[in-house]
C-alpha cells in the first residue's frame, strides 16, 4: 500500500463530528488534459551532429550543410553581448581554404554529439573553449586548428 492510499484510507474512514454519514462522493472529476511541453528555445531549430566521420547541420529554413572530418580545418566560437535573451554563442565550422561551411548557435539540437567528437580532435584548445563559454564581448575564439603541414 503506498502512503497516498494509506493516506486516503484514513480521510476516509474519519466519521463526520455529527455522527451521520455523508453520502458517497460523486464519481470522481474527469483528468485534465497533460500539460503542454515548455516551448523549446529558438536555437532548438538548428540541428547537429556526426554521422561517423561527417560533420553536419540542419539551418532553421530545413537546409542541411555538411562537411567530413578530413576536410576540417578549425572549429571557433563566436560570442556577442546579445545574451542571456539573444543566440550570443556560435558555432563556426571551417572547411576547405579555410572558409566557414557553417554555423550553428549553442543550444541546437544535437550539440553534444559535436561537442564530443571536437573535444576528441588531437590539439583541442580547453583554455579557449571555456573562455568562450566564459565570455560575455564580442570575440571570436579558435578551439581546435588543423596542424599547418
Amino acid at each position: 500500500m503506498s502512503w497516498f492510499d494509506w493516506f486516503r484510507r484514513l480521510v476516509t474512514r474519519s466519521a463526520p463530528l455529527s455522527g451521520a454519514q455523508e453520502p458517497p462522493s460523486a464519481s470522481p472529476e474527469p483528468a485534465a488534459a497533460p500539460p503542454q511541453p515548455p516551448r523549446l528555445e529558438p536555437e532548438s531549430d538548428w540541428q547537429t551532429g556526426c554521422d561517423g566521420d561527417l560533420l553536419w547541420m540542419i539551418d532553421r529554413d530545413g537546409r542541411r550543410h555538411q562537411l567530413p572530418l578530413s576536410q576540417l580545418h578549425a572549429v571557433a566560437i563566436e560570442t556577442n553581448a546579445s545574451g542571456p535573451l539573444g543566440m550570443d554563442f556560435w558555432w563556426l565550422i571551417y572547411g576547405p581554404e579555410e572558409d566557414v561551411a557553417f554555423t550553428f548557435p549553442q543550444g541546437a539540437t544535437g550539440e553534444s554529439t559535436v561537442l564530443e567528437h571536437v573535444t576528441a580532435l588531437p590539439g583541442f584548445r580547453h583554455d579557449a573553449f571555456q573562455a568562450a563559454i566564459q565570455s560575455t564581448d564580442e570575440d571570436t575564439f579558435v578551439i581546435w586548428q588543423r596542424p599547418f603541414p
